[in-house]
């Protein structure tokens, strides 16, 4: 292709990148925004509280727009490092950017994983970024000013890109995996993802960016790293309401409010069961590594990591998206396609129209159970999608139907999606031909 198509080319994708962003940015922030951004404003108060030199975990944060008798800041010391640039600028300015930074890592996610072969590709990117940014998950993700999607984009930085590039020879990747967890915990499972499957190097990059973060903020500021290390982060049922009732609410989709929705009567049941299902999730993800696909093993990981919380609110299934980007374009019969649309309808429909259904009518009590759990049923479809669908590019993605096998008709593109090839060349070796 010359060089002036290619460049063309570019253009015509960064703006359609660009235009889509500012539309999904601008309708989010000021057409769905039911309530104030309650845990930005948690995050702004927090960064102002620590950068004044006050315990930032002694009691409730006060400010304008939250609730009189405030609200508890449960991430790390160093999360409020990572978040002081919020209190560089006013309020409504602050929580814009903060938006526009989350819309530029869902306009990264969809770009990263939608395969290069893609027929009008800017097009289908473009589409996809406006589609993904009005589901439940973006949306109250914007309406709340969460963190979860930029730290996502962390996690996914560090699986897909190459240790060859000059970034990455002077920041090796795992760090930013180890940062994200050093901001909030929750990534920290990707290390242990990462010593299950003998990823030595990205376990021991990991481990030193946690450490050297947590580091940081223990030597700004020792007695209120102290205090979290010693005390908060194994009692937040005292600032989180982690009871039956808060467990079983509609919102939170967790393995656990599954359970908890049941009745008190499946308390006995919810460690042995998460504990299992780490155990399985690791487990295909170690699968699905062995046979070469490192970023499938990670977003199975991702994927995984909300149906273990005890909480987790629609906010934080953000591996959804990137999930749900990979799947799609390996899609072939209309068996497929139709479980794609029905799992979409339930995702947009969300948790509270399923609970609303409960309580409505008996007749409408199996669709509302569904659209209330369906955040985890559709996590679980995915997880088996990415371990057991065909990883080669159907014929409407390449143009020709492929079969498994050959070099260059994986999809999504093995360079692209699928990230770098971070795998011992021996252990690549021995899996090849395992499936």
């Amino acid at each position: 292709m010359p060089a002036t198509r290619v460049e063309a080319s570019r253009i015509v994708t960064i703006g359609s990148l660009i235009a889509a962003g500012v539309a999904a940015l601008c309708y989010l922030v000021y057409s769905v925004r039911a309530v104030e951004p309650v845990d930005f404003l948690v995050y702004r108060y927090a960064a102002q509280t620590f950068a004044a030199g006050s315990n930032i975990y002694e009691g409730n944060l006060v400010g304008p727009l939250i609730v009189d008798e405030g609200m508890p800041f449960t991430y790390t010391p160093f999360a409020a490092i990572f978040l002081w640039p919020t209190v560089l600028f006013g309020c409504w300015t602050a929580y814009l950017l903060w938006s526009g930074l989350c819309i530029a890592a869902v306009v990264w996610t969809v770009a990263r994983f939608t395969p290069a072969r893609v027929p009008k590709r800017p097009l289908v990117m473009a589409a996809l970024v406006l589609a993904v940014s009005v589901t439940p998950i973006v949306s109250a993700h914007i309406s709340f000013g969460q963190v979860n999607l930029v730290l996502m984009v962390l996690v996914l930085l560090d699986v897909t890109r190459s240790e060859h590039s000059r970034f990455g020879r002077w920041f090796p990747r795992g760090l930013l995996i180890g940062i994200a967890a050093a901001i909030k915990l929750t990534p920290a499972l990707f290390v242990v993802y990462f010593v299950v499957t003998k990823q030595w190097r990205l376990a021991i990059w990991s481990s030193i960016g946690f450490a050297a973060a947590t580091a940081v903020a223990a030597v700004v500021d020792p007695a209120v790293s102290w205090t979290f290390w010693s005390d908060v982060v194994w009692n937040l049922s005292d600032r989180v309401d982690l009871s039956g009732q808060a467990i079983a609410s509609a919102g939170n989709s967790s393995l656990q409010g599954g359970l908890a929705a049941l009745g008190t009567w499946t308390a006995p049941l919810t460690m042995p069961l998460t504990v299992l299902c780490a155990a399985v999730a690791l487990w295909i993800a170690r699968d699905v590594y062995r046979v070469g696909r490192a970023v499938d093993a990670a977003l199975v990981i991702g994927l995984s990591a909300p149906i273990l919380s005890p909480i987790s609110w629609i906010h934080h299934w953000v591996y959804l998206v990137p999930a749900a980007v990979t799947v799609l374009f390996r899609l072939r019969s209309p068996l497929q396609f139709g479980s794609a649309a029905l799992g979409l309808a339930i995702v947009y429909c969300g948790p509270s129209m399923g609970q609303q259904f409960i309580e409505t009518s008996p007749l409408l009590l199996p669709v509302g159970l569904v659209l209330r759990e369906g955040f985890l049923i559709v996590t679980l479809v995915l997880i088996f999608a990415l371990w057991r669908l065909p990883t080669t590019a159907p014929a409407w993605v390449s143009g020709r139907e492929t079969e498994d096998g050959s070099d260059d008709d994986k999809a999504p593109d093995s360079a692209g999606n699928q990230g770098p090839s971070c795998i011992e060349a021996g252990f690549r070796t021995r899996s090849s031909g395992d499936r």
